[in-house]
């Protein structure tokens, strides 16, 4: 039978089995468990039962998978600290897929990628585990140089020599003088070299792709020791081309700290403590720029800025397979897909955020590292002959130059109008950062001040404790303070679940800034208020003068000039057009030559001219009087009509014209008036309206109908409706034997 078959076998026997086991287990998550256990006795005793039996299976498991490295697993470790079983489950899942995976390929029946393709072995024990979350000792207190934080100067480089340099190193601290928008600041050292010097010859040629080491034979060496270090610097001055990558940690540090650096040849890995040797490796200088060796990273895009920032290395003649996979339109450009594409080697992701910080590195953390750097040159081997054929590989030059020429700067000192595409990077590059908290949770602007002083009071701590800014006051706790906006300690501490341990030491002080800003809000308000109430000018206050007109006039002007008014909106308005509307810009009177007026007089005495043009309209007599009249009289006893003749000869104007708002129609047409309307006339009303007021005011029996069918009926949009009703029974008619028939036999 083969292989296939006996794994379909394999399945329909066990599946039937587990679907009830994982229906059950499904449904634990919707009952009270600690209730029921807590009431009733025999659950209780069935429950520990069944769980003393699954503590023993795992613990089978462990034993038979772990041997002798892990002890067993006591039930209140399960009950502490669940995250290390959920590890322990998930590496038990990985290490069946990778068994599976040596199965296929053993029996031939994987294809030919599944062959060759090699997992990171990150097996993960739970002493491992538990070692790596036990509280660290902050390395940066062991610095030679204590870390300085104040950024009171602009940030100098730490160069103590420089090796393969076209500037020479007498000019490296040269301070550049402040100019527009741009502060005070140090060159870029390697600038000129970085953008001059040319690459190695051999990169602009097609060669064979030089495969890596076997990865179980070989192993990395770990340089922590001045000794090691110079080992390691020799053997990479004989080479041509170097991977390099860096491991970085910025949570309890308040710009970061490099931890680890890994190097590698064709032939070796080197793993080197950077913070061990941090002082020390400015040495590697005399590689990382010398134009002969390629270096080849990827994404150096902050791997520049760190080893500027901490270690003081600058790299000429880089590589940036990032840029490469992004020329050749790859589906993703991660390390991970070129690992899997060229070197058919799955890495894990579970260490990219680990605690680099941490002596000694586990097994699996010294893998995952060596593995970023172990295949990279031959990937870079693929890349570069991709790139010739297609004719990008100047293009890719040109951009890992551009990474490896940019500049580190503190925050305070960075230019005011550096964009993303900039080469100077700071760890705050927006000029008011606070304001994106406000967009990004959608605060009110009122709530400005509040976050602004909190943020500031935050980025104080951070560095004062070289601490990051998220772990002293993470953003969600700083929103929810700025959105409740407590005054006292107790609100700080429930104002969030997420309240670290410096905000609970200084509680106080933050309801103390709280309820400042509050006040230096409210005060703030009431200053706008009274400054907008007494620049409030009367009409005889105004004063025009030629200074304020000429003012006037070179604002126009500068509008006119201006490239942010669109051509289309300058050629049509009149004031931003080249034309003035008055060739003069003002007009000049002499004191001599005025006369004082009163602003009162002068409006009376244009009414009074106006009036003189003024002609007011005749009225004239016209129909629509009538409705007026009937409606005013409504109430009076029916009075028959005068004749026509009569009417028409009035010259008085009609009453109805009293109302200055009723539209006035002058000579109206008079229609004549049919033989049968002077039949009606003659004969007189033909209705009382002695009772018309009650006619009027009550509802009509067809209104009241209407009403009480309205009230049945569903509005989905009126409060009061109570939703459609359901139809009326009906009551079914009797079918064969009627009411009659039924009385008769019940007589009988």
């Amino acid at each position: 039978m083969d292989n296939a078959s006996q794994e379909e076998d394999v399945l329909k026997t066990i599946m039937p089995l587990l679907a009830p086991v994982i229906r059950a287990s499904a449904g634990l998550a919707s009952n009270d468990i600690n209730f029921y256990t807590s009431t009733e006795p025999d659950i209780a005793r069935h429950s520990d039962e069944s769980s003393g039996a699954l503590l023993k299976l795992i613990n089978d498991v462990v034993s038979s998978v772990e041997s002798n490295e892990v002890g067993e697993v006591q039930d209140k470790t399960m009950k502490e600290n669940w995250s290390l079983m959920s590890n322990l489950i998930d590496e038990f899942l990985e290490r069946s897929d990778i068994a599976f995976d040596s199965l296929r390929k053993s029996t031939g029946s994987g294809g030919a990628s599944q062959k060759q393709m090699k997992y990171l072995d990150d097996s993960t024990s739970i002493q491992s585990q538990s070692g790596t979350q036990r509280r660290q000792d902050k390395p940066q207190r062991k610095f030679s140089k204590p870390v300085d934080n104040s950024e009171s100067h602009p940030f100098r480089p730490s160069l103590t020599s420089k090796p393969n340099a076209i500037v020479p190193f007498e000019r490296t601290f040269d301070l550049v003088p402040e100019e527009e928008g741009i502060p005070e600041h140090y060159k870029q050292p390697y600038e000129t070299e970085i953008l001059n010097q040319d690459y190695r010859s051999e990169i602009l040629e097609i060669c064979e792709p030089q495969l890596y080491k076997d990865w179980d034979a070989t192993d990395a060496i770990w340089v922590d020791t001045p000794e090691t270090l110079k080992q390691m610097l020799e053997k990479l001055e004989n080479a041509t081309e170097i991977a390099v990558d860096l491991e970085h940690h910025d949570y309890r540090s308040y710009y970061g700290i490099v931890c680890l650096m890994q190097i590698s040849t064709r032939e070796q890995d080197w793993l080197i403590d950077t913070l061990a040797l941090r002082d020390e490796l400015q040495v590697l200088n005399s590689v990382f720029t010398n134009p002969m060796i390629t270096k080849v990273f990827h994404g150096a895009f902050m791997d520049i800025i760190w080893l500027q920032r901490d270690l003081g290395l600058y790299v000429v003649s880089l590589f940036d397979t990032y840029h490469a996979s992004r020329q050749l339109g790859f589906p993703k450009h991660s390390l991970a897909y070129l690992l899997e594409r060229f070197a058919h080697f799955k890495t894990s992701k579970k260490y990219q955020l680990a605690d680099w910080r941490i002596r000694p590195l586990t097994k699996p953390m010294r893998a995952y590292a060596r593995s970023d750097t172990h295949f990279l040159l031959y990937i870079y081997d693929q890349l570069k002959n991709m790139l010739i054929q297609s004719n990008k590989l100047e293009t890719v030059l040109f951009e890992s130059r551009n990474v490896a020429v940019r500049r580190y700067e503190y925050s305070r000192y960075r230019p005011k109008n550096s964009g993303p595409n900039s080469n100077v990077v700071s760890l705050i590059e927006k000029p008011d950062p606070w304001k994106s908290l406000l967009y990004q949770y959608n605060l009110p602007m009122s709530r400005d001040g509040i976050v602004r002083a909190l943020y500031e009071w935050r980025d104080s701590m951070a560095r004062q404790e070289d601490e990051s800014p998220r772990y002293i006051m993470p953003n969600q706790l700083l929103v929810s303070l700025a959105s409740l906006a407590p005054t006292d300690p107790a609100g700080v501490l429930s104002a969030s679940t997420m309240i670290s341990e410096v905000v609970r030491k200084n509680c106080k002080a933050i309801a103390e800034l709280i309820a400042g800003k509050l006040q230096d809000t409210k005060m703030e308000d009431i200053k706008l208020l009274n400054e907008a109430t007494s620049h409030a000018l009367d009409e005889g206050e105004i004063q025009v003068t030629e200074e304020s007109v000429l003012k006037e006039e070179q604002l126009f002007k500068a509008l006119q000039t201006s490239s942010a008014i669109p051509l289309q909106l300058r050629k049509s308005s009149q004031l931003l057009s080249s034309k003035m509307i008055s060739q003069k810009p003002f007009v000049k009177f002499r004191s001599s030559e005025t006369i004082p007026q009163s602003i009162n007089d002068r409006k009376k005495m244009v009414q009074s001219l106006l009036s003189k043009f003024t002609q007011t309209p005749e009225l004239v007599d016209s129909e629509h009087g009538d409705k007026d009249m009937e409606v005013e009289d409504i109430s009076q006893p029916a009075v028959p009509p005068e004749p026509l003749e009569q009417e028409e000869s009035t010259s008085q104007p009609s009453i109805m014209f009293k109302n200055t708002e009723d539209i006035i129609v002058l000579n109206e047409k008079k229609k004549p008036i049919s033989k049968v309307v002077k039949r009606i006339q003659q004969r007189g009303e033909a209705f009382d309206y002695s009772k018309a007021d009650k006619i009027i005011k009550e509802p009509s029996r067809k209104d009241r109908k209407d009403k009480k069918r309205s009230s049945n009926q569903f509005d989905p949009y009126t409060k009061e409706s109570e939703g459609p009703r359901p139809a009326k029974k009906q009551s079914k008619p009797h079918q064969g034997k009627t009411a009659t028939f039924s009385s008769k036999k019940n007589r009988r």
